[in-house]
């Protein structure tokens, strides 16, 4: 007995000791790390980065931010210690805290050749320390007028190699404030957009500028932090939203970045490279390119649903800062449990990294090598056929780069490189097609002059001709009368000389074809969604129940409004207005093929001729099959719509309450069930 309470006194005094050491070694991950697929879906790939080692020797007390020197020694802003921790990684080693007695809650690090800033909300000033930590001056609230009544509460600060100031101020909706290395503000360096709601947009239709800015008027939103790198480019993080949450600024101060990421983004890092890094509040951690290409994120996010993450390495409760050292090692801050975490690249982050930079430096060769060793990792990487793509296109081997465009996904890349496959077949095939032009119009003119003398070619014609005087084809083909003489058209159909209902239903179904076909046999670069993701039943259902839907309620309001066609003329007519859709969508499907992305306006201008075309084909229509006056199909129109959206709404209640109706019945039959059983 008494040897095992010593063994039990041993054992905690082994995992007291345990506990209390400064560093913990990661384990393997802890979170996977998600990229995009060709269909910009979210999809897991290899682990980008590995956790290290969990910091918490350090005592930090709600920790804010941190930064990097060019020495690798990380400054640490521990505000609610009210000091600033200068702690060596690689050493362990606490080498310097920096206090002051005017700083309250720093909040915000910045370290460059000039010295130390350091922002404090609280004390609502900047301080500048020098690189041994000896207090220099201090930015307060600037006195010109054009400051105005601005809050002044500055949370993070960056510092230009002109020594001129760019301050995330809280509550400032105006922007970054922007300070001269004397201290005197000189503007603000960019701000957020207003993102208005429908209902705001409407408002600002209607009201005067005054009312609007009374009632309906919506402040920007704010940043959430600020970083520059070593070329002097301004990063921005925005809270609150999905897109462009992160921004990197040109000297105008123009958003240059179309990025996405969660709605808590906190922070945003970039090493030497380039490479960017975003923090979001929740541990996830998303990596960029400096172009503002996804590359991957990985981290926590709502692990343990409505739980607060255990102690696990790797995992956050609440992310405030991230630092990436020279040798790209990246760290990370929990404001909540006061720890410092390292995270170390894999083998396939670093080949990434490489390529990147082999492509940045145009050793374009050498890169495809890299980014084909990333595809033997993962052979569906979006990033590395992106970047071979991007690479064979530098070197004019287009044919390759339409491929790897196509694998990725990245349609505007695979646009630019088939445009130049198409020029050179256009330069090479130029002087064959004009060649036999000329040899067919020199045929053509020979067969003239032959039928004309001899009549023979008429003859061996005439069997051609009679087929296609067939009254069926005859009246399928009617459909190009009407687009070129609707109301005629329109009369001869009304009064039977024209057209049958069998003609009818077959143009119907050829125009359901083409429909389907446009749908889904568009070229890459305007088909946005792949036929297996498609639900085709939701086509064939849309397309008949809403042309049949329209018929049928047009009927219902033209019977009730003394119109004189039945529905079985309505349906000729319409079916036979719809010529110019028909075209269209046949022209338009194969023009997708053929034209890029510079050429979109053409293929707008086609479909939108084919339904203006086919609307006002239907207006005539409308006038003359049930012989109403311009006023009155325009006012039939407008009814036709309303019994569509009422008979949609109807089916929809219908529905539900079968499906409530069937759930009843099958609870019952169940319950049935189960009271036998027992």
């Amino acid at each position: 007995m008494r040897k095992l309470r010593l063994f039990t006194f041993l054992a905690l005094i082994i995992a007291s000791l345990v506990i209390s050491v400064a560093t913990v070694n990661g384990a393997a991950a802890t979170s996977y790390t998600m990229t995009f697929n060709a269909k910009r879906d979210y999809v897991r790939t290899q682990d980008a980065y590995l956790p290290d080692k969990t910091i918490i020797s350090l005592n930090l007390k709600s920790a804010q931010d941190m930064y990097f020197d060019e020495n690798d020694i990380l400054f640490i802003s521990d505000t609610d210690n009210k000091r600033i921790v200068k702690y060596d990684p690689s050493s362990n080693t606490v080498l310097q805290e920096i206090t002051y007695t005017s700083m309250v809650k720093p909040t915000g690090i910045f370290v460059s050749e000039r010295g130390i800033y350091i922002a404090d909300p609280s004390a609502a000033t900047v301080f500048r320390f020098d690189l041994d930590g000896n207090y220099v001056e201090q930015f307060d609230r600037p006195t010109t007028p054009s400051f105005a009544d601005t809050p002044y509460n500055p949370n993070k600060v960056v510092v230009d190699n002109r020594g001129n100031l760019y301050i995330y101020g809280e509550g400032v909706k105006d922007g970054i404030i922007q300070l001269t290395n004397t201290g005197e503000f000189s503007g603000y360096f960019t701000s957020n957009k207003v993102q208005l709601s429908f209902t705001q947009q409407v408002y600002k239709v209607i009201f005067s500028e005054e009312q609007f800015e009374e009632f309906a008027a919506r402040d920007p939103r704010t940043f959430a932090n600020i970083f520059i790198d070593k070329d002097m480019m301004i990063y921005t993080v925005t809270g609150g939203t999905f897109r462009n949450a992160i921004k990197k600024h040109n000297t105008q101060g123009g958003n240059i970045f179309d990025t996405f990421s969660t709605d808590r983004a906190r922070d945003v890092y970039v090493d030497e490279n380039g490479i960017v890094y975003a923090g979001m509040e929740n541990g996830l951690i998303f990596v960029y390119t400096r172009e503002g290409e996804f590359i991957f994120n990985f981290g926590s996010s709502n692990f343990l649903e409505g739980q607060i993450n255990p102690d696990i390495s790797g995992l956050f409760t609440k992310l405030s800062a991230i630092a990436v050292d020279s040798t790209g090692r990246l760290y990370a801050l929990d404001e909540s449990k006061n720890f410092l975490q390292s995270f170390v690249k894999t083998e396939y982050t670093e080949k990434i990294y490489q390529a990147l930079d082999l492509y940045n430096d145009r050793n374009y060769s050498e890169a495809i090598v890299l980014w084909e060793d990333v595809l033997k990792l993962n052979q569906m990487s979006v990033i590395a056929h992106n970047n071979i793509a991007k690479s064979y296109l530098q070197q004019e081997n287009y044919e390759l780069a339409m491929y790897h465009f196509e694998l990725a996904g990245n349609r505007s890349g695979y646009s630019e490189a088939y445009w130049e496959v198409r020029n050179v077949g256009i330069q090479e095939a130029l002087g064959a097609v004009i060649i036999l032009i000329v040899v067919l119009f020199i045929t053509m003119k020979v067969v003239a002059i032959v039928d004309h003398r001899t009549g023979k070619i008429h003859l061996m014609m005439q069997p051609v001709k009679n087929y296609f005087d067939r009254k069926l084809l005859k009246d399928i083909f009617y459909i190009f009368r009407v687009m070129r003489h609707p109301l005629d058209s329109f009369y001869e159909m009304k009064k039977g000389h024209k057209t049958t209902w069998y003609s009818a239903v077959i143009l119907y179904v050829l125009i359901f074809l083409s429909f389907i076909n446009y749908s889904v046999n568009k070229g890459f670069i305007y088909q946005f969604v792949a036929i297996e993701d498609m639900d085709i039943w939701s086509l064939i259902l849309g397309f008949f129940g809403i042309t049949l839907m329209l018929v049928i309620s047009n009927y219902l309001d033209t019977s009730i409004h003394d119109g004189i066609g039945g529905i079985k003329q309505i349906f000729m007519m319409f079916v036979y207005a719809l010529g110019p859709l028909l075209i269209a969508l046949n022209v338009t499907t194969m023009l997708s093929h053929v034209l890029t992305y510079n050429e979109t306006f053409f293929l707008n201008l086609t479909m939108n001729i084919g339904f203006i075309w086919s609307f006002v084909n239907i207006f005539l229509g409308i006038i003359e099959t049930h012989d109403y006056s311009a006023r009155q199909a325009f006012k039939s129109i407008l009814m036709t719509i309303v019994f569509s959206l009422i008979m949609v709404v109807v089916i929809i209640l219908m529905i539900m309450m079968w499906e409530q109706l069937y759930q009843f019945i099958q609870a019952l039959v169940k319950e049935a069930i189960r009271n036998a059983t027992n």
